[in-house]
């Protein structure tokens, strides 16, 4: 779960993990040796004395700082050193039993960090000369130095930046030329950093990943970005096939790195050589240093102009660049373009022996020198480095563990530091990759789910992490990262159980989602590419968070303006989209059928009027839900059109009443249409000719004459049926039907009758608007257009069975046979023969055009030939609904909401239904009745819908009662027959006593009555 870490050197060094090699001889060494190059016997002797108690040695220009192991303060020598060892030193006390760590330094100042994690800053300018503490709330565990900028890195992965800001070096952008303080360079937040390092006035940073970032002076393409412009901000470097980097170092204006699989590559400033190329050229991106190829390097270091690069199994360090003040260890003082081996003063190769002599080489570089340490490899210098917090599965079974023991405080304070930081969460749950190898996901989730599963199982450890999430990680989310690694903790946090728990969705979730919204567009694409690459059991996690989030919410969204659930919706949203590209869910997981209980509260009419207008007034906050429509089933849509419909129709009774009391004006609050039954298209299209579009929102009521006056609707459903039933006959003339028990289409254009299609439009609309259901026998296609969507060769096919299958075999049809069918861009469709093209009779059909032929023939059909009829149905249709409501719902589910289902669940039916008036489930009466009924025959049942309801159709499940009322008149006889309230469904059914009258009776009803009330009879 943690990486093993490279360290850093600038003024020291890297050393990656060999190869296994075989066993030669041993050779014998002294305890400890010590190289300068320059040569200055002196100094090296006083040092060779103290090697092995050595911790740290650190050049820069003009100063050697040497830390002893457990000193409490840096001896400071001056560069470059007279050869008698004579000069003046100072020592630099940090304080009373404070221990030094490690240290860097710049041109004019030295940072050094305590063994406690503290950081303090030495001026070697300033007076009084003396450490200044810095950054005290943080624990730091790495510091770097530019000459005159400063970097250092929290345990808690933070990343920190202060000094002189001219080219942009400390990443915050250009908001001032220096900055006195430390600021947090907010771009790498959320990236688990494992090394930072500093140049002249260029800064860098890797990742635990293997990924390297640059930022701040770019003349020489220090920066390997591939331009020579400063840069202000970090950016990932690109390294040639996807190279894991291990290690990097900076020099003045140069960098290098260090590869997992001992590649070094070399980028900058090339002027003195000391890329290594053979050149003094720059380079503007990594370049591998090919005379080093072949060899496993394992070390590497830079000065100020010159680098150094060790090859532990030749056991031999290289150097290459500026050598005129004897630094590369040649011994000459001249440039060296390419990397050859280092000799001691005494001209002899230096060779090492670091794989079975228990010893182990360092190097040490800045400034003009260089220095080559060899000590035993227990020696605490090779361990400079601590690490930021990560998780293990060690940590976890210590955490449980600790519950009550004296470490409990220390275990919370490390939740607590972990749970805060998005950088330590991803650092603890990486993905282990090789060289040019890539991952899906650079986060193992499996082992995140698994390890916050066994933690929140323990209250206390949950409660912590709830609280950490809420105060400090989710807070820390809001940021435009470039980076992909910073958006790894994205993926990580709904694992966690408590991001799931519906008491935490305002606290963590929403903050979660503004994050995810606020990303810019770079930061959501990669974070969507995160999202495609999860597999379904992952995406499924994220979306069933946001789902319990919405539901927790949704009590709230009818009393009050809500935006957080809109921004819920809106995260719903993006990750629905992935899924439709990549198909790892089915759609109804998306589904929040829990809103369909809102809706009935507000059908039910449990909310007063202002209430509603609270909530549907300008801010229609629950009809946000029709721009997601993937969270909203059929039955769910359906009923917010209702509620839509039920809103239009109240507001327009609303209006009515004001202008009576304002004005005096007479007005029906209701829209009636007076009808004669022998004259029943005729009516109804005249008078809807002459309604106002604003009329069409008010409640439909419709009297037949000469028959009572029905309530709340009546005869409604039996309208539509009757008057659907007429018009969409063939003699009728207005729809053709291509074949024989076909679906019905609009015929080609018919100018004169345009307005006829208008006003059928209208009456679609309206049976809709009114909650009702009819038989239309369309095809999909036409609920296509309706949602602007193109009908294809699938809809041709339930339309004309025939014209679909032929033009399915000419693509299918591979062969040259194909110009044998004898076709051309030429057919004849209701009676027209159409040209697809210009003289299209005369343009053969062969296996280059026939895609083209056959679209050409579906967009004739579906389009062309119907444009103007079909354009004057689509306005009848919209003139009574705002088409935004329309498009919520597929193809298939607009069909159904206007036709209805066929599918007829007769148990449910049966299930659904209520006995009043003296009835009840075990009544004689009611047991002969569902009898008698469940032995009709499926024709016979559709037309008891009709008695019953005025429809031979159900709505789908869920959104009106599917079952009947009955009800016992006290003066029904049972010489009477059973009646019906079709806007009810209630069945006035006499109390029949014998099982042959109520088959007689039943039968009679459903073959000579439609269904409503007679006039002559009144009911009680």
């Amino acid at each position: 779960m943690e990486p093993r870490r490279p360290r850093k050197a600038r003024g020291a060094s890297a050393r990656s993990t060999p190869r296994p090699q075989p066993q030669p001889p041993p050779r014998t060494r002294a305890s400890a040796q010590l190289w300068l190059f320059p040569d200055a016997p002196g100094l090296q002797g006083a040092l060779l004395r103290r090697a092995e108690a050595t911790r740290q040695l650190c050049c820069s220009r003009g100063r050697l700082a040497v830390l002893q192991r457990g000193g409490t303060g840096v001896e400071v020598h001056q560069l470059p050193a007279r050869s008698d060892g004579a000069g003046k030193h100072k020592y630099l006390k940090l304080g009373k039993k404070m221990k030094i760590h490690s240290l860097d330094q710049g041109a004019e100042h030295m940072l050094v960090l305590s063994s406690d994690g503290k950081a303090f800053e030495y001026s070697y300018s300033k007076e009084p000369a003396r450490f200044q503490s810095i950054l005290q709330e943080k624990d730091i565990i790495h510091v770097a130095c530019g000459d005159y900028h400063s970097l250092a890195l929290s345990k808690g992965g933070e990343l920190f930046a202060w000094g002189q800001n001219l080219y942009g070096q400390l990443g915050i952008g250009m908001i001032s030329p220096s900055a006195l303080t430390p600021q947090a360079v907010q771009s790498l937040t959320g990236v688990p950093l494992v090394q930072i390092s500093a140049g002249e006035a260029h800064s860098m940073a890797l990742s635990m990943s293997g990924n390297m970032y640059s930022w701040g002076k770019n003349d020489c393409g220090q920066l390997g970005l591939g331009h020579t412009k400063n840069t202000d901000s970090p950016s990932l470097v690109d390294i040639p096939d996807n190279q894991k980097v291990e290690f990097l170092a900076c020099g003045g204006a140069h960098t290098a790195l260090l590869t997992q699989d001992g590649l070094m590559f070399t980028f900058g400033a090339g002027k003195y050589g000391q890329l290594g190329h053979n050149s003094t050229k720059n380079e503007l991106r990594p370049c591998l240093v090919t005379e080093l190829l072949g060899n496993r390097v394992t070390q590497i270091a830079c000065g100020r102009w010159h680098t150094l690069a060790y090859v532990s199994d030749l056991g031999k360090a290289f150097s290459f660049g500026l050598g005129e003040e004897g630094q590369l260890g040649n011994g000459r003082k001249c440039t060296q373009l390419i990397p050859l081996p280092m000799k001691s003063p005494s001209n002899e190769e230096l060779q090492f022996e670091s794989h079975h002599s228990g010893k182990e080489l360092i190097m040490i570089a800045g400034g003009n020198q260089s220095i080559l340490l060899w000590v035993n490899k227990e020696n605490s210098y090779v361990n400079l480095r601590r690490k930021i917090l990560t998780l293990n599965e060690r940590t976890v079974k210590r955490w449980i563990d600790d519950v009550g023991n004296k470490q409990w405080k220390n275990t919370k304070r490390e939740i607590r530091e972990i749970f805060s930081s998005a950088a330590c969460l991803t650092g603890s749950f990486l993905v282990e990759r090789g060289t040019g190898e890539t991952v899906s996901t650079d986060v193992d989730l499996q082992m995140a789910r698994e390890t916050f599963m066994k933690l929140t199982e323990q209250e206390w450890i949950s409660s912590v992490v709830t609280e950490c999430l809420k105060d400090n990680l989710l807070g820390t989310l809001l940021y435009h990262s470039p980076h992909q690694e910073a958006l790894l903790v994205f993926l990580l946090l709904p694992e966690c159980p408590v991001m799931h728990e519906s008491k935490n969705w305002l606290n963590l979730v929403i903050p979660f989602a503004q994050a995810v919204c606020n990303l810019n567009d770079k930061s959501s694409r990669v974070l969507k590419k995160y999202w495609a690459s999860l597999d379904a059991s992952s995406l499924n996690t994220l979306v069933q968070m946001l789902k319990t989030a919405i539901v927790s919410e949704l009590p709230y969204v009818i009393i009050q303006s809500s935006c957080n659930i809109k921004t819920l919706l809106e995260m719903m949203k993006e990750v629905h989209e992935v899924n439709k590209s990549i198909c790892h869910l089915p759609e109804d997981i998306f589904n929040i059928n829990e809103l369909c209980d809102v809706l009935n509260f507000l059908e039910e009419g449990r909310l007063p009027f202002w209430a509603l207008s609270k909530v549907f007034g300008d801010h229609p906050y629950l009809f946000m839900f029709t721009h997601f429509p993937f969270v909203c089933n059929l039955q769910c849509k359906i009923k917010l059109l209702q509620v839509d419909s039920s809103i239009k129709m109240w507001r327009t009774e609303e209006k009515v009443y004001r202008r009576r009391m304002m004005e005096g004006k007479i007005e029906s609050p209701r829209l009636i249409l007076r009808i004669r039954r022998s004259h029943l298209v005729e009516d109804a299209l005249h008078q809807l000719g002459q309604v106002e579009d604003a009329d069409l929102s008010k409640t439909l009521v419709v009297e037949f004459i000469k028959e009572i006056r029905p309530e709340n609707g009546g005869v409604t459903a039996e309208f539509f049926h009757c008057i659907f039933e007429e018009m969409t006959q063939p003699e009728y003339g207005m729809f053709i039907y291509p074949e024989e028990g076909s679906c019905m289409w609009f015929p080609v254009n018919q100018p004169k009758f345009q307005n006829r299609y208008f006003l059928f439009g209208t009456l679609c609309g309206l049976s809709l608007f009114n909650f009702n259901i009819a038989n239309l026998p369309f095809p999909l296609a036409l609920y296509k257009k309706l949602l602007d969507q193109k009908p294809s060769l699938e809809d041709l096919k339930e339309l004309s069975p025939f014209w679909g299958k032929s033009l399915q075999e000419i693509i299918n049809d591979e062969t040259d046979d194909i110009k044998e069918l004898d076709m051309y861009f030429f057919i004849t469709w209701d009676q027209n023969d159409v040209h697809l093209i210009p003289d299209g009779i005369s343009i053969p059909v062969d296996q280059t055009n026939k895609k083209d032929y056959v679209a050409k023939c579906v967009d004739y059909i579906f389009n062309t030939s119907i444009k103007a009829v079909y354009e004057e149905f689509h306005k009848g249709f919209y003139r009574v609904f705002d088409q935004e409501r329309i498009k919520c719902f597929r193809p298939e589910e607009l069909m159904t909401a206007v036709i209805g289902s066929t599918n007829y669940d007769w148990e449910h039916f049966e299930k659904n239904s209520h006995y009043e008036q003296g009835y009840y489930i075990s009544h004689p009466t009611i047991q002969m009745f569902w009898k008698a009924f469940h032995k009709f025959t499926l024709d016979e049942k559709k037309k008891f819908l009709l008695f019953l309801t005025g429809r031979d159709r159900l709505h789908v499940r869920g959104i009106q009662n599917r079952g009947i009322i009955f009800r016992c008149p006290a003066n029904f006889s049972e010489k009477d027959y059973p009646r019906s309230l079709t806007c009810h469904s209630i069945l006035y059914l006499p109390a029949y006593s014998t099982m042959e009258r109520m088959e007689e009776a039943l039968h009679i009803a459903i073959n000579s009555h439609r269904g409503f009330v007679s006039p002559e009879i009144l009911l009680p």
